[in-house]
């Protein structure tokens, strides 16, 4: 009659997975998403956009329009540099006019960087004035 062998070993075996350490694992994972991670604001405009509904009042002789085509920036068809909208914005004093007079035509051709996209959109609200978003169909 063949002899078992490693019955002893069998018996004393116990199935249970050992979680003693999970705790100072989590605790630890923690600490290292905590230091490692890094905090940002984000920069952020609010822009009131007209309710692009026709209305049956007398639209506004002019209104203005920000061209933007790549990397260069055209204001009522002069080319000009963001520095230069600003001044014009602010002499234009677009928070103390009423209604239609505040709105600025916005329009984008493709290839602009949503940066100069972005900072023509902040210039034309931080001087109180409402987008008109600009868009064609195809």
């Amino acid at each position: 009659m063949p002899r078992k062998r490693h019955t002893k070993e069998k018996k004393n075996r116990d199935l249970a997975i050992p979680t003693d350490s999970f705790s100072d694992i989590a605790f630890l994972l923690i600490i290292y998403f905590i230091l490692a991670t890094t905090l940002t604001k984000v920069r952020s405009i609010t822009a009131d956009l007209p309710s692009g509904e026709k209305t049956t009042q007398a639209q506004p002789e002019k209104t203005s329009i920000v061209n933007l085509r790549g990397s260069e920036l055209f204001f009522n068809d002069q080319k000009m540099e963001i520095g230069a909208l600003n001044e014009r914005l602010a002499a234009l004093n677009l928070g103390e006019q009423d209604g239609n007079k505040r709105v600025i035509m916005l329009e984008s051709a493709r290839g602009t960087s949503y940066e100069n996209y972005f900072q023509a959109l902040a210039a034309i609200s931080a001087h109180g004035g409402v987008v008109a978003i600009v868009e064609n169909e195809k």
